[in-house]
């Protein structure tokens, strides 16, 4: 390892040399940052997946995200973000050109997750307006770098606004910081990268709770191949893998119950790209049996019956596009056919290396691709199209030989309570019809289940089970 770390280093610092006397003039900074802070990642778990993936190819084996909060404000939502990992570190000469739009030495690198230069930078200014660097080199001294959007406006205009980001200096770390590593690296932190947001202003959760959630299961599934030999956590809780196919036994849904997904034999290929490179391509497939994301294997999974598959299965819908391990972009729409609905129980993944990366169309920021004319037709020789269809008629089939539902019962002439007490119960405002009142309160209702964590969402399905067992002894006509 200390062998590794001392390559990195020196090529950090060949890279400054050759850097440092080209990096002025290019852009006009004011415009520039505000049109960055606006790249378009569709949620802030894209935007720290671009922190998380610099800590991977830094070759991290415990990445933490932490929040921070003011001390004398709420805990429930963060004004702090860090991302802390134990990987090589950087050079105090190189932390100011990681703080720049393209500053890296790892331009066009093809094995690891990144190439460009750009994640760190915007990813940090889509969520808050101060980010700081501080990092430590294996036998090194621990440095920062601070960039700080707040003066952005107070020139007369964009082109007199100059913004400089200074060079490193020694630093200690926050308190939020050092309390963290003291319990995710109890043996000490010997190197690696903290990376804090500060004047947050853009977080599309805005409590700890969504946040967190939404961060440790799209984590799971984003980095499901690589959590093997990197460990992450949010905010305390272990991202745990989730493969959006079912097929890994060692990631969570896979023996959630007796349902199984089934797989076809994955296809290896090698392709070129429309510029010449040649790359792997992988094709995986699997269908799921049509209970497999249901409680109540007699029924449908809707509503209340559907169990912490489907939201996976609902999310991840179409084909998942994989770079280097990792998850990128998933897309319901071919040149030749469009998933619908009932295409959710098959699953399609094409992992691709990076030399494919123009032939699949990588944008600058890993969130999405646009494969071109030329990849799609080699895709369809290789068997892509024909698999899908194989794969809607396995579900076909399994749902036919389906047995059918037993008959709902019909609720008979009971006593009903008056319209009167039903609105003052359930709030629902004159000139509403109680039904409708009552299709909204379950749409609520299972949209809070499918939200909650597993000890609640149990609470909602026993609360559901027993309002159905009612209704059964109604239209039976026992009270």
């Amino acid at each position: 390892m200390s062998f590794l770390n001392n390559d990195v280093i020196i090529e950090q610092r060949r890279y400054v040399l050759s850097a440092r006397d080209k990096c002025s003039g290019l852009i006009v900074p004011g415009a520039f940052v505000r049109g960055i802070r606006h790249l378009g990642y569709r949620t802030n778990v894209e935007a720290i997946a671009e922190l998380v993936d610099n800590s991977i190819q830094a070759y991290a084996e415990n990445i933490n995200v932490v929040f921070g909060f003011d001390a004398d404000g709420s805990s429930r939502k963060p004004t702090k973000l860090a991302i802390i990992d134990d990987g090589h570190g950087m050079d105090p000469t190189m932390m100011r050109f990681a703080m720049m739009w393209g500053g890296t030495h790892r331009e066009n690198n093809r094995d690891g997750l990144g190439r460009f230069g750009y994640g760190l930078p915007c990813a940090a200014v889509s969520i808050g307006r101060k980010f700081t660097i501080y990092s430590l080199p294996v036998g090194g001294r621990l440095h920062r770098v601070t960039l700080d959007l707040g003066s952005m406006g107070k020139g007369s205009n964009d082109a007199d606004l100059e913004m400089v980001i200074p060079d490193a200096k020694p630093a200690r770390l926050p308190r939020f910081v050092t309390d963290a590593l003291k319990e995710a690296q109890p043996r000490g932190w010997q190197s690696g990268t903290v990376v804090i947001i500060e004047n947050i202003d853009r977080l599309d959760w805005t409590t700890v709770v969504g946040l967190r959630r939404n961060l440790v299961r799209r984590f799971g599934v984003a980095y499901h191949k690589l959590l093997r030999s990197t460990s992450i956590h949010v905010d305390g809780e272990e991202v745990r893998p989730i493969d959006p196919l079912f097929l890994d036994p060692d990631a969570d849904l896979f023996d959630l119950d007796g349902d199984r997904a089934l797989a076809l034999d994955p296809v290896t290929v090698l392709m070129d790209g429309d510029d010449g490179r040649v790359g792997e391509v992988t094709l995986r497939y699997a269908w799921l049996p049509p209970s497999f994301a249901a409680t109540d294997k007699t029924r449908d999974a809707i509503g209340i019956n559907a169990n912490d598959r489907f939201p996976i299965i609902k999310q991840f819908h179409g084909i998942n596009f994989t770079r280097n391990g990792r998850l990128i972009d998933v897309q319901a729409r071919t040149p030749w056919t469009v998933f619908i609905n009932n295409d959710r129980y098959i699953r399609v993944e094409i992992e691709f290396s990076a030399a494919l990366d123009e032939a699949f169309g990588v944008t600058t920021s890993k969130q999405q691709v646009s494969v071109s004319a030329h990849m799609w037709d080699r895709l369809r020789v290789a068997g892509l199209n024909k698999a899908i269809e194989h794969l809607r008629a396995k579900v076909r089939t399994a749902k036919g030989e389906r047995p059918a539902h037993e008959p709902r019962a019909v609720i008979g002439h009971a006593e009903k309570p008056s319209r009167a007490g039903i609105a003052h119960l359930t709030g629902v405002p004159p000139g509403v019809a109680v039904s409708d009142g009552l299709s909204i309160l379950l749409e609520v209702i299972e949209r809070r289940a499918s939200d909650a964590k597993p000890a609640l969402r149990a609470e909602y399905r026993d609360l559901m089970k027993e309002w159905s067992e009612r209704l059964l002894r109604v239209g039976a006509g026992r009270s």
